[in-house]
């Protein structure tokens, strides 16, 4: 699939499993082993469990034998006691993991008080760890009670990881799943909504980053810009400022991939229904 659109679109491949299942299933060797060899990242999702200490270092030490970065689902509950974030990042500080650590979500984060809050902050700036924030997706999901209106946004402290120079960027997921039956991968309407929701309008941090250069900083892909020699990547709005930019979903734009511009005709949904039916 990598291959077959390369001149689309970068893909990235994760692996992505529980983390008890991880560490406990011999199994899992293998497909730590056929990501090692397909370039992947290695992928958990964490969730409570006896002894998660132990679970997070056989985890991070199955990808450091084989020299592989990790991609970890973080905390993706309202529950305050919840924090992995902050075992993850002394885990990487104490066994000095050297590759890039990713962790999505971090919900709880925002639940926790104040001073623990911030301590865990620290220590992930300390670790050097990508924080990914999924704000449609959190929103949708996280204090939900049937028949009660929802109490808090479901995002994590975005702002304050920045202010400590915390490499924060923002993704869509679970694109029309069980999880989030909603959203279409589309990286504009994900800035529009995050702009909004995480109010990143306002500030002093240039959070426009958060949606091309911080990605590719924890891809490890070459960070897009407008430098005479790089490939011309580009999407073109009927814009002339932010505000008319996030206003309208843009379905106008024109997309250019190595300087040309593609046909962006969306697909029609009748071509999944193989799969969904």
């Amino acid at each position: 699939m990598r291959e077959d659109w390369s001149d689309r679109i970068t893909l990235q491949a994760v692996c992505l499993v529980g983390l008890g299942e991880a560490v406990s299933d011999p199994a899992f060797a293998q497909t730590a082993d056929i990501v090692a060899q397909s370039g992947g990242v290695l992928g958990c999702a964490t969730y409570p469990m006896p002894d998660p200490r132990v679970a997070v270092r056989d985890f991070l030490s199955i990808a450091q034998s084989r020299g592989l970065a990790v991609d970890m689902h973080v905390d993706e509950t309202a529950d305050p006691s919840s924090n992995y974030l902050r075992l993850i990042a002394g885990t990487v500080l104490e066994m000095s993991f050297d590759a890039p650590v990713t962790v999505g979500h971090c919900c709880s984060l925002a639940m926790q008080d104040e001073v623990e809050a911030m301590q865990t902050i620290d220590l992930v700036a300390k670790a050097g760890l990508n924080v990914v924030s999924l704000p449609m997706c959190n929103m949708y999901l996280q204090d939900r009670r049937a028949g009660r209106t929802p109490r808090w946004r479901g995002i994590t402290l975005v702002h304050e990881m920045a202010q400590r120079g915390i490499n924060v960027s923002f993704a869509s997921d679970n694109t029309r799943d069980p999880f989030f039956a909603y959203g279409d991968l589309d990286m504009i309407e994900v800035m529009r909504e995050a702009t909004r929701i995480a109010q990143l309008d306002h500030s002093s941090y240039e959070w426009a980053r958060a949606f091309g250069p911080n990605p590719a900083q924890a891809c490890g892909f070459e960070t897009p810009g407008f430098i005479h020699g790089q490939a011309a990547d580009l999407v073109i709005c009927r814009a002339r400022s932010w505000t008319e930019l996030l206003a309208r979903p843009q379905s106008d734009r024109i997309v250019l991939r190595s300087g040309r511009q593609i046909d962006r005709t969306l697909p029609d949904y009748a071509e999944l229904d193989p799969f969904m039916l």
